[in-house]
């Protein structure tokens, strides 16, 4: 069986890791099969891990959604569904208080989880 893409479904994304202090924002891009940003709205799961494999489940204080996208907290603290804008874009605030290093995982409608880079909150 060949596979063939879906149109208008997020196929990967890209996670942009700002400045960490005791809060620090995410900007989550989702993308198509062709490597293009997502044209419609899109949901993901997010989900925190202390380890850079994306196993072991850490939580965060908060986390809540910026001005772009929204999201839904299915597990308090450490696991989110979250809907992009139109552009497959969704900002994410996290609230590191009590927390040390975590990273953010997406994972995607195809299975595929992509992690963030480091966060290291610094209060």
């Amino acid at each position: 069986m060949e596979w063939t893409s879906i149109v208008d479904c997020a196929y990967d994304c890209t996670i942009t890791v700002g400045t960490a202090t005791d809060t620090c924002a995410c900007v989550i891009q989702l993308l198509d099969f062709a490597g293009n940003d997502l044209t419609v709205p899109g949901t993901v799961d997010i989900y925190f891990t202390s380890d850079a494999d994306g196993q072991v489940m850490a939580d965060v204080t908060d986390c809540a959604s910026g001005t772009d996208g929204d999201l839904l907290e299915l597990l308090t603290d450490y696991y989110f569904m979250a809907v992009s804008e139109a552009d497959g874009d969704i900002d994410v605030t996290l609230d590191g208080s009590g927390a040390d290093t975590v990273y953010m995982n997406v994972r995607l409608p195809n299975g595929k989880v992509v992690i963030s880079s480091v966060i290291t909150f610094t209060s």
